[in-house]
């Protein structure tokens, strides 16, 4: 009896060791598998950022004056020599609001509108916030960008300063006419003096703009042709009056696409090649790849902006003829079944 009682009590002792071991390995598994899944998680987290996110991270960063935080959110290099800085006297910026983001697979465009307070007069302006791929991230095109910014800011100021413009400016408006037909250079230097002048709290965002408007020959914003498209969206009727071309086909009321009804074509066309002499066609049961995605923008009922994506379902006859001197005229057709959508129209847009 004492034999078999030592032997189970040996057994017993084994048997709670192996189980010992079991829960160790069982645990270090776990631990392993949840590390992998978090850093896992993290990667993606990094990875996944849409171009709405980097966007409003990287004006943050600018209007908190983390300069290095911006750096790593932009296309290297496109943010040396600016000097932008939201904290200058005289300057505020009370908001930054960004709408849904546009993207294809090698652009991206941001609606970004900034209000806050110049020289003590509130302002209000709104630009695209600009974003390619770099490895695989989205990174903010800063030259893009600030160009577009800098035509919105001197837009606003142009309304809004009059006043002050007509008292201290008058001779920088003179020197504004002649400049139209020098370089970018000369216009910038020719509107920041006067602005020295009339309104100092701009001087900060001239100089900057000075700085676009040099890189502007590489990296221009899209110039705006007039457009006579006009249907409805959702019901509501449009009548979209200008049209550009900068990578994506964009036809809109008002001054911007953004933040008005429009509709929005990325055709994904070969890499160099220009909307010229072509004719776009798709048909809504058409189910092979490669068509156009379509955004198109409405108010509803409540005076709200809203936004649909397509990727197929629709028919739409896009004709865009020969380039005359940078120039291409073309025409739409566009609806979505069962659907009250249907735009059609001409629209002209610069490809130089």
């Amino acid at each position: 009896m004492g034999t078999v009682k030592a032997g189970g009590q040996w057994l017993l002792g084994e048997s709670n060791e192996m189980g010992r071991k079991t829960v160790k390995l069982t645990k270090i598994v776990v631990c392993h598998v949840l590390l992998a899944l978090l850093l896992s998680a993290c990667s993606e987290s990094e990875q996944s950022a849409g171009p709405g996110d980097v966007a409003a991270d990287f004006w943050q960063a600018m209007e908190l004056g983390d300069r290095a935080r911006a750096e790593q959110l932009v296309v290297p290099g496109s943010l040396d020599g600016s000097t932008m800085n939201f904290e200058a006297e005289g300057n505020r910026i009370d908001s930054i609001s960004f709408a849904e983001a546009m993207a294809s697979a090698d652009m991206a465009a941001v609606p970004t509108t900034m209000e806050g307070v110049f020289n003590e007069r509130p302002v209000k302006f709104s630009f695209d916030t600009r974003l390619v791929p770099v490895e695989g991230e989205w990174k903010v095109d800063f030259n893009t960008t600030s160009t577009g910014m800098m035509g919105a800011m001197l837009k606003q100021a142009m309304s809004t300063f009059g006043e002050v413009m007509v008292e201290g400016v008058g001779q920088a408006m003179t020197d504004i006419g002649s400049a139209l037909s020098e370089s970018a250079d000369v216009l910038a230097e020719s509107l920041r003096e006067g602005f020295e002048q009339g309104a100092s709290g701009l001087s900060q965002g001239l100089d900057s703009a000075s700085d676009a408007l040099r890189a502007s020959q590489e990296h221009s914003p899209p110039l705006t042709l007039a457009a006579r498209v006009s249907g409805e969206i959702k019901g509501s009727p449009v009548q979209l009056v200008a049209s550009e071309w900068g990578n994506t086909l964009a036809i809109y009321q008002g001054d911007g696409w953004g933040f008005n009804p429009s509709i929005l074509l990325f055709l994904f066309l070969p890499e160099a090649e220009l909307p010229v002499d072509r004719v776009i066609a798709v048909a809504d049961d058409d189910s092979s790849f490669g068509h156009p995605h379509v955004h198109y923008r409405w108010r509803d009922s409540e005076g709200e902006l809203q936004t649909t994506v397509l990727t197929g379902g629709y028919n739409l006859q896009l004709s865009f003829g020969k380039a005359v001197d940078g120039r291409v005229d073309g025409s739409i057709r566009f609806d979505v079944p069962g659907e009250d959508t249907r735009l059609q129209g001409e629209f002209s847009i610069r490809v130089d």
